[in-house]
C-alpha cells in the first residue's frame, strides 16, 4: 500500500501555522529566532516553539525546525544549546544545511530525525545516499530537478521532499553568494536582499528582470509526484502572509483528494507573472517573471475569502461520549475520538431529578456543541439508573474538560521522545605557521599550458584531461552540478584507470563517487565549510583538505581547525550564483562568447558557461596579493582563472609569489575583511 504524501506548509508566524493546520497541512516547518534561512520572518522563540508543537500534535501533524544556515565557530555552543531546548519543546525533525551542524545534532540528539535541506544542493542519487550515510532520513531535493531526476531519487531507500509551490530562486539553493557579495547580506544566513529581483538586463536588453523567475507550482502534477513515490510536498513561503499559506495548503489538499484545485485564487494571492513548472517538465522557454501591479491588485480581492478558510479549527476526528451517573458520586464522562484516544473526566455530583431526569437526547445536544474544537460530534451513551440530572452548564463544563484533556493526550502521544547524547569536545582551532601552497584552477587548454610551467598543483575540468599526461600535481576538478550521474561516474572511472588520482569535490555526490573509485579527495568551496565541526566531518569522510567558504572573514577562515589543511579562494571572479538556466540562452539565444548581465548602474557581470550550468560572477576580480601577510595562516591558496591570457596568468602568479603592492583597478577584497556571514 502506497504511503500518503505529506503536505508540508511554511509558517513564519503563529497565525500562519494556525492557517496551515486548519486548512489541512500534515506538517509545518518553522524557524527559530536565530539560525534560520528566513531571518526576516517573525519566526518562533522557545515558548512559541513549544506552543506550535502542541498545536501540531493535537492535529496529529508534525513540526519541523529549520536550522538551515551556515554556522561559525563562535556560534556553535549557543546553537547547540538552542537545539537541545528546541527538542524539549517537541520539534519532530531538524532541517539542516551545515555538515558540521548535522554532525553535532546527531551526537547530542541521536533520536532526532535530520532532513538534508535544499541548501545542501543535492541533485543526484549519490549525493542523497551520502546525506543518508551522514545521518539524514530525508532529503529535500534541489528545486532545479526534472521529473526524470526526481524519479531516480525517489527510487532510493529514504524519504524525498519536493518543493511544489512558491518562490523560485534563480540560483541553486546553498550556492548563492550574490546578496552577500553585492550587499553584505548572506542568503546562507537567511538575510538575502533579493538583489536578483532588481532590474538586470541581458546584452539584448529585452527583459528588464533577467534574473527573476516566475513562482513554481507543481499542483497540476500531483498524480505524477505520487506515482514517483515522493514523501513530502513542500510549500515555500515562511515570509508570506497566512492567506498565502491557506491557499497553497487548500490547493494541495484538494488535488490530493482528486478534485480540481482553485488555481485562480492560488495565483491571485501571490504570483510573479504567473507560475512555471519549467525545471520539472523541461519546458524552460517561459520561466521568467516579476511581481506586477496587476499581481498586487489581484491579491487584495481574495484575502478576505481566504481568511474565512482558517477562521475556525479544522475537524480532525469524530468524538464519542459515554456518561455514567450514580447517586452521591461525581459523574464520569468518557470521551473517545476516532483516532483511538480516550479520556475520562468527572462532573459535579448529579442531583435527583425534580421533574425529568437527564436523558440521552438531552445529553447529546449538550455534548455535540463542538464548533470551536477539532472534533465533530458522534453518539453519546448514558447510564443513569437512579434518575439523576445535571444542568446544561454542568454538561457543557464536562464537555469542555474532556476536550481539553483529549488535546493534552493527543499532544503528549504525538510528541517525539528524545534521548540525550554526548557531544565530543569541539575541535580546537588551528594556529598555522607555514608557507602556503598555490593551486591554479584553469578552464582552457592555453591556460593549462601556462599553468604547467609553474610547477604547482593545477586543477582542470574533466574536458581537458584527454590533453594531459596524468601527474600527481594534476587534479580533476568536479563540475558543480552533475547533469547525468551515470555518465559522470563512467567518466570518473575512466579518469582513475588512466592514472588521475586526485579529485576536487564541490558536492556530496563527488565525495561518495570519488571515494568508491579510490581517488584522493579534496574539498572545494562548493561544500560551504564555515566551522571546525564541518572540517572534522569532512575529515571523517576521507577528504585530505578543504577550501573554506569565501563568505567568511579571513581571520576566522585561517583558524578553521587542526583536522585538515584548509585553504581559500584568493584570486579570480567570485561566483555569485550557480545557474541551471542560462538567462541569456533562455531569453536571447546562446551567444557562444563573452557573456554578461548588466545591473541598473551599468556594471557588467560575466557569465561563465560550463555546458550544463552557468556561473554568474562578480564584476570585479578578487585580489589579495597585496594582503599576502594576512594569508600566511592558510595551508594553500586557490587562484581561479576564467578568461585570463597566458601573459595575464603569469602576472597574477608573480604578484602572489612576491606579495606585490600593485593593485588592479577592477579589484575587490571580497568579504574577507567585512564578512558575509553576519
Amino acid at each position: 500500500m502506497q504511503r500518503a504524501m505529506e503536505i508540508l506548509a511554511p509558517a513564519g508566524s503563529m497565525e500562519s501555522l494556525i492557517a496551515a493546520l486548519r486548512c489541512g497541512a500534515d506538517a509545518v516547518y518553522v524557524g527559530g529566532t536565530a539560525y534560520s534561512a528566513r531571518s526576516s520572518a517573525a519566526n518562533f522563540d522557545l515558548p512559541q516553539l513549544a506552543k506550535a508543537a502542541r498545536l501540531c500534535h493535537i492535529y496529529g501533524a508534525k513540526l519541523y525546525l529549520a536550522v538551515n544556515t551556515l554556522i561559525t565557530d563562535s556560534e556553535l555552543p549557543g546553537f547547540l544549546e538552542f537545539v537541545r531546548e528546541a527538542a524539549i519543546c517537541g520539534v519532530d525533525a531538524c532541517i539542516v544545511q551545515d555538515l558540521g551542524v548535522l554532525k553535532c545534532i546527531r551526537e547530542i540528539l541521536p533520536d532526532m530525525p535530520l532532513h538534508a535541506s535544499t541548501q545542501m544542493s543535492i541533485h543526484s542519487p549519490a549525493g542523497a545516499l551520502e546525506a543518508q550515510a551522514l545521518g539524514c532520513s530525508r532529503v529535500v531535493a534541489a528545486r532545479e530537478m526534472s521529473a526524470d531526476d526526481l524519479r531516480k531519487l525517489c527510487a532510493l531507500p529514504l524519504e524525498i521532499e519536493v518543493f511544489v509551490h512558491g518562490a523560485l530562486c534563480m540560483s541553486v539553493s546553498g550556492q548563492c553568494a550574490f546578496s552577500a557579495i553585492v550587499g553584505g547580506r548572506s542568503a546562507n544566513r537567511g538575510r538575502c536582499a533579493q538583489a536578483c529581483r532588481l532590474p538586470w538586463r541581458t546584452p539584448s536588453g529585452s527583459n528588464p528582470a533577467a534574473l527573476s523567475l516566475k513562482d513554481l507550482s507543481l499542483v497540476q502534477h500531483i498524480r505524477t509526484l505520487r506515482e514517483m513515490g515522493v514523501t513530502s510536498l513542500k510549500i515555500e513561503g515562511r515570509m508570506k502572509r497566512p492567506e498565502y499559506v491557506a491557499a497553497a495548503v487548500t490547493a494541495l489538499r484538494t488535488a490530493l483528494d482528486g478534485a480540481q484545485p482553485d488555481l485562480d485564487t492560488l495565483r491571485a494571492v501571490f504570483a510573479r507573472s504567473g507560475f512555471t513548472d519549467g525545471y520539472f517538465t523541461g519546458r524552460k522557454k517561459d520561466m521568467f517573471g516579476y511581481r506586477t501591479k496587476d499581481d498586487v491588485v489581484a491579491a487584495q480581492r481574495v484575502l478576505q475569502d481566504l481568511q474565512n478558510t482558517y477562521r475556525k479549527p479544522r475537524k480532525a476526528a469524530e468524538l464519542h461520549f459515554s456518561m455514567a451517573l450514580q447517586s452521591g458520586k461525581p459523574g464520569q464522562l468518557t470521551a473517545t475520538d476516532s483516532d483511538g484516544f480516550s479520556v475520562t473526566v468527572e462532573t459535579e455530583v448529579p442531583q435527583p431529578a425534580l421533574k425529568v431526569p437527564l436523558e440521552q437526547t438531552t445529553l447529546e445536544r449538550h455534548l455535540q456543541k463542538l464548533g470551536d474544537t477539532i472534533f465533530t460530534g458522534g453518539d453519546a451513551a448514558l447510564s443513569n439508573p437512579d434518575g439523576l440530572t445535571l444542568s446544561a452548564a454542568q454538561c457543557n463544563a464536562a464537555r469542555r474538560d474532556a476536550v481539553q484533556a483529549l488535546y493534552h493526550v493527543r499532544a503528549e502521544h504525538n510528541q517525539r521522545k528524545q534521548s540525550a547524547g554526548h557531544l565530543s569536545n569541539l575541535p580546537e582551532t588551528a594556529q598555522n605557521s607555514h608557507t602556503p601552497l598555490m593551486r591554479l584552477h584553469v578552464r582552457t587548454a592555453k591556460q593549462l599550458a601556462e599553468a604547467g610551467k609553474q610547477g604547482m598543483i593545477v586543477c582542470i575540468p574533466p574536458s581537458l584531461a584527454p590533453q594531459c599526461t596524468p601527474d600527481e600535481k594534476l587534479w580533476i576538478e568536479s563540475p558543480r552540478i552533475i547533469a547525468d550521474e551515470a555518465e559522470w561516474q563512467k567518466t570518473l572511472r575512466a579518469l582513475r584507470e588512466n592514472g588521475f588520482s586526485h579529485l576536487l569535490c564541490h558536492n556530496l555526490a563527488d565525495i561518495r563517487l570519488g571515494r568508491e573509485l579510490g581517488f584522493s579527495l579534496h574539498g572545494g568551496y562548493g561544500l560551504c565549510c564555515t566551522n571546525r565541526c564541518t572540517v572534522q566531518s569532512l575529515a571523517e569522510e576521507g577528504l585530505a583538505d578543504v577550501t573554506g567558504s569565501y563568505e567568511m572573514r579571513l581571520s576566522a577562515l585561517t583558524n578553521l581547525g587542526r583536522q585538515l589543511p584548509c585553504g581559500a579562494f584568493v584570486y579570480g571572479r567570485l561566483p555569485m550564483m550557480l545557474l541551471r538556466l542560462c538567462p541569456i540562452r533562455a531569453q536571447d539565444g546562446c551567444r557562444k562568447g563573452r557573456c554578461y548581465l548588466q545591473d541598473r548602474t551599468g556594471q557588467k557581470f560575466p557569465l561563465l558557461c560550463s555546458g550544463t550550468y552557468t556561473e554568474l560572477c562578480n564584476a570585479k576580480r578578487l585580489w589579495l596579493a597585496d594582503k599576502r601577510r594576512h594569508l600566511a595562516g592558510l595551508h594553500y591558496w586557490d587562484l581561479y582563472f576564467a578568461e585570463e591570457s597566458a601573459d595575464e596568468m603569469r602576472e597574477v602568479i608573480e604578484a602572489y609569489r612576491s606579495g606585490s603592492e600593485m593593485v588592479p583597478a577592477d579589484r575587490t577584497h571580497g568579504l574577507y575583511y567585512k564578512g558575509g556571514l553576519v
